[in-house]
């Protein structure tokens, strides 16, 4: 379950952020997802080199490029973390950015 969320933080900051300060590499794989009927193992993603759909997979970032990345994300005052309602957001949401 970690891992999951991890991943999630890593493929946010990589689309919002500077692909060339993190230096992000990424390499095609076969990649195929599991579905036993077995609730551990469903959803788990494995690298088959004869069943598997290419996908391009992270092979590498700079780590201090994307903590710097990450926090400086999360000091953003435009993120909705901040705003008081949903109200509020849907404001935000609707208004053209100047």
């Amino acid at each position: 379950m970690q891992d999951t969320f991890l991943g999630e933080i890593l493929g946010a900051v990589i689309l919002a952020g500077d692909r060339f300060t993190l230096k992000a590499t990424f390499e095609s794989k076969p990649i195929r997802v599991l579905a036993t009927g077995i609730d551990s193992e469903d959803g788990q993603m494995i690298i088959d080199q004869n069943h598997g759909n290419s996908v391009k997979v992270l092979e590498e970032i700079v780590p201090f490029a994307f903590f710097d990345a990450f926090a400086n994300q999360l000091g953003d005052e435009k993120q909705s973390a901040i705003v008081g309602s949903f109200e509020e957001q849907r404001r935000i949401w609707n208004t053209p950015q100047r």
